[in-house]
């Protein structure tokens, strides 16, 4: 009954994720159609996005510092509900302000499903597979993305997918709520799980010194690092891709969604496969996953530039469609194996009582590219075409400055291989002696 109930609880929280992340692509499908009606910019309609995606990220060292002290899934439904009723407000908005505010409100809500589902992830897994229980949810991120991307590029009306991403997340959330079992905080954990099961209490708690510690491993700064500059990508071709597609291929929406949904379905199989191969070559050598992780992101981002500057016709025949997909499903998925090995390795290097915590922090500074990039890449178009570039080659010039991002980033990795061995270490040491401390406590 007891495994029954941890899988019921895996798969509530992976459908729940994947429905508060449908919000996220709702928009970019519609940036043409949402500018023409309001009278705004390029760079205008990037800050919508930039506000949503630095608001959902600000706010989640708040839920990340809550979750390392309350009820995770009290505070996860709370949340959920937050995020999904400004987006289904969103779509009776009737000016850009009020656009901008449910935006904003949205975020907040929205931010929660990083530090806490991370946090319940880290406990619901042991440690051997815990690559493989992030690899779920960063796919149900990415199966929710794509769900929204679908749904804005067919749907005439820019404003009725908010209410079809919403509602489902108003009955899983409360089921999650009655249904799913809370993990005991380091139950994932080899070193502690023995003691657990006796019946001691992890009874550790977050605190100000344990937290400026943990800010002080090395890895916790390189993985930092790495996510602010690799991010930028993200923000600047996802949510201008599309966009792209229109201006420089002449492609009708529906037909540049299709586009981009391909390419994001290999993103999920990348977020999927990622976290899997990283456990692979993890176990056959200490740093293995940051090393392919790093190799993943190079070979993903020549891909992506590939995509970009071939002159794909406005209207696709069966041909060009087949071998976008084996293109995207080759090769352009590996961009996304940095997803559940980051939070695979956040969640090693770090001691169970400060994980949330840390993956508020991190999901703030994992966001910066992100939350940028749809503002960038707005203001990085109109500041091409005053130069007298044409609206295409701005377009074009835009993506491709923002997909060399990665390789710095991929660079970063290889700094990773070194300290990550070494800090997981430390940490399983410290887990050794607090399992003979409650043992002792209590005895």
């Amino acid at each position: 009954m007891g495994n029954l109930r941890r899988r019921v609880s895996i798969a509530l929280l992976v459908l729940m994720a994947a429905f508060l992340m449908a919000d996220q692509n709702l928009l970019p499908p519609n940036y043409q159609q949402i500018m023409a009606e309001f009278g705004i910019s390029e760079t205008q309609m990037g800050l919508v996005s930039t506000i949503f995606v630095a608001t959902s990220a600000l706010i989640t060292i708040l839920w990340g510092m809550l979750s390392d002290i309350k009820s995770r899934k009290k505070l996860l439904v709370v949340g959920v509900l937050l995020g999904e009723i400004p987006c289904f407000l969103t779509a009776y908005v009737t000016s850009y302000w009020q656009l901008l505010a449910m935006r904003f409100l949205t975020g907040i809500g929205i931010g929660s499903i990083i530090p806490i589902g991370y946090s319940l992830i880290a406990d619901m897994f042991e440690e051997e597979k815990r690559g493989r229980g992030y690899s779920y949810i960063e796919t149900a991120f990415g199966f929710g993305t794509l769900f929204g991307m679908i749904i804005a590029g067919l749907i005439v009306s820019w404003r009725t997918p908010f209410i079809i991403a919403a509602v489902p997340n108003f009955i899983l959330a409360p089921l999650f709520y009655f249904v799913a079992e809370e993990p005991k905080r380091g139950e994932g954990e080899k070193e502690l799980r023995e003691v657990l099961e006796r019946g001691y209490e992890y009874t550790y708690r977050l605190n100000k010194e344990a937290l400026k510690k943990s800010l002080k491993t090395k890895t916790n700064i390189l993985i930092f690092l790495q996510g602010i500059i690799g991010t930028v990508p993200w923000g600047v071709i996802m949510y201008w891709l599309i966009s792209f597609f229109i201006v420089t291929r002449s492609m009708e929406k529906s037909t540049a969604t299709f586009v981009l949904l391909i390419v994001g379905i290999s993103s999920v199989i990348g977020s999927l496969l990622g976290g899997f191969v990283g456990d692979y070559f993890e176990a056959r050598q200490k740093g293995g996953r940051a090393v392919i992780t790093g190799l993943a992101i190079f070979i993903g981002m020549i891909a992506a530039i590939g995509l970009i500057i071939y002159p794909l016709p406005s209207k696709l025949t069966s041909i060009h469609w087949m071998g976008l997909t084996l293109y995207s499903l080759a090769f352009i998925q590996f961009v996304s194996y940095a997803g559940p090995n980051v939070r695979a390795i956040v969640s090693q290097v770090n001691l169970p009582e400060d994980r949330g915590t840390v993956f508020g922090l991190f999901n703030i500074l994992d966001n910066v590219g992100k939350a940028t990039g749809p503002l960038f890449g707005g203001f990085l178009i109109e500041t091409l075409r005053s130069m007298g570039y044409s609206d295409a080659l701005a377009y074009e010039y835009t993506l491709l400055i923002g997909a060399l991002f990665w390789i710095p980033c991929a660079l970063v990795w290889l700094w990773i291989r070194k300290s990550y061995p070494e800090d997981r270490e430390a940490v399983k040491e410290i887990l050794k002696k607090r399992a003979e401390e409650l043992v002792k406590g209590t005895s």
